[in-house]
């Protein structure tokens, strides 16, 4: 079963935030409380601690250091970081989370950087998961690639080859709107070459994930599964065309129901567990939840490769209070909140709410404190449309439904010109409207009738917040 620590402090001072970004003389100024969230247009607005009294800022500490030294390869004098691999994609978690955020995932000749994650998935398998015994997947979220598991990795220790080398096809199409704007909209589409083990299975899918960031997950952890549910609506009872629904995980013993909120289709339910599953599949750790390598039947230089010895927490790579560190110092940041919209931006917002993207990023959740926050998101799982459909289910999760993006942080984002959607496909917000479908049709049908001085007035929003 997923655990969770919860090592944060709440204080109930408001303070009054000056604004910093746009019209001077025409603008909304809220009170924030400074020490749950941070300006979020700010610089480096997902890396801002929160208040932290002596024992948390040591256990914050030890986590940081774990989350941005890199590990190295098992056996090694460093034994607290040892236990890298046997195969890997990178040896840092801040190589994909910069600042806490995401990491650049396209290069400029249109190939995966090493944060870009090649999944492995079996879709014809999905309903027969928990019939599969396989060490890549213990939870069973999906059936994994009988040569290569759940996911490539792109390196390998001493003599263990790297499972092979990840490559990107483009597809692209010209959009016009109704007023004669047009751009182009690409999408990739993902394959192997160098192989190390043979081909992958028949049946066997890729599918493209980039990093998510890591704003204000502590916020969305103390969310009750009450609120959650309550925004369910999964036979469209009210006719609005949404139809949100829960993704329940399941323990290994399939007698607990476990809320998934957290991922891009809520397949983890806290930040241990979605920290584990990183530590295991992109820096291949051992831990609590991933107690064995996954190295398949058939890769016989990864069964061979040398481990980590003994030490006095045992004989995992990261055990559970290292794991719990990390966790603590992911926890252990402000929030993004907009403190002050300028007369476009209130223009947008409004807009925003018009179109309908508010019926799935809700702006306002509320913790089990009482602490209301804004992540622009209801953590459900919604059909997104065959455009962006990857083959790919995770528990209850369809090829086609992801969790709702939260927005805040997009502004971020785009002034540090990371990618956006699942696979990192759209460049920008605006692309990344033009590519929702199924459930969100409507609203983009909307938005595309918008002139482009409302479009504007909607994205400047977006960068906002």
């Amino acid at each position: 079963m997923f655990l969770a620590s919860s090592y944060f402090v709440h204080s109930e001072t408001n303070v009054s935030a000056n604004n910093t970004t746009g019209n001077a003389t025409n603008k909304t100024t809220s009170n924030i409380n400074a020490d749950e969230f941070t300006h979020a247009g700010g610089s480096k607005p997902f890396s801002h601690p929160i208040k932290m009294n002596d024992a948390e800022f040591d256990q914050y500490i030890l986590g940081r250091s774990f989350f941005t030294i890199p590990w190295v390869e098992a056996p090694s004098a460093t034994t607290a970081r040892d236990g890298l691999g046997p195969h890997f994609s990178s040896n840092t978690c801040v190589s994909c989370h910069n600042n806490n955020g995401s990491a650049p995932t396209i290069s400029d000749k249109n190939q995966p950087l090493r944060s870009l994650v090649f999944k492995l998935t079996q879709p014809s398998k999905h309903s027969l998961r928990w019939l599969v015994n396989n060490i890549d997947t213990p939870m069973h979220d999906s059936v994994p690639d009988p040569i290569y598991g759940a996911q490539v990795s792109i390196r390998g220790n001493g003599k263990v080859k790297p499972e092979a080398q990840t490559r990107l096809k483009t597809e692209s199409h010209s959009f016009t709107y109704p007023d004669g704007q047009s751009l182009s909209l690409t999408r990739f589409i993902p394959y192997l070459e160098k192989l190390a083990y043979g081909p992958l299975a028949k049946d066997t899918v890729i599918a493209l994930r980039q990093p998510p960031t890591l704003a204000g997950l502590r916020l969305i952890e103390q969310v009750s599964n009450e609120q959650i549910l309550a925004w369910e609506d999964p036979l469209d009872a009210n006719k609005d065309g949404i139809s949100g629904r829960a993704n329940w995980l399941n323990a290994a013993d399939q007698a607990e129901k476990i809320l998934g909120r957290m991922n891009w289709k809520a397949s983890a339910p806290n930040i241990v567990g979605q920290t584990a599953n990183a530590a295991a599949h992109d820096l291949g750790l051992t831990n609590p939840f991933f107690p064995e390598e996954l190295c398949q039947p058939a890769q016989a230089d990864c069964i061979a490769a040398p481990r980590g010895d003994q030490t006095r927490l045992g004989s995992l790579d990261l055990p559970m209070l290292r794991l719990q560190a990390i966790a603590s110092f992911i926890r252990d940041h402000k929030a993004p909140q907009s403190i002050a919209l300028d007369t476009t931006a209130r223009q947008g917002k409004a807009l925003f709410e018009e179109v309908g993207c508010g019926g799935c990023h809700r702006s306002t959740l509320t913790t089990t404190k009482g602490v209301e926050f804004h992540p622009y998101s209801d953590l459900l799982l919604h059909d997104m449309g065959e455009a962006l459909q990857d083959g790919r289910p995770e528990f209850l999760a369809t090829e086609r439904e992801f969790r709702t993006a939260p927005l805040w942080g997009v502004g971020a984002r785009v002034r540090a010109q990371h990618r956006f959607l699942h696979d990192a496909r759209a460049k920008t917000p605006e692309e990344a409207i033009l590519w929702h479908g199924g459930e969100a049709e409507t609203a983009k049908s909307t938005f595309i009738k918008l002139d482009q001085t409302e479009r504007l007035a909607l994205l400047h929003f977006l960068e906002q917040i």
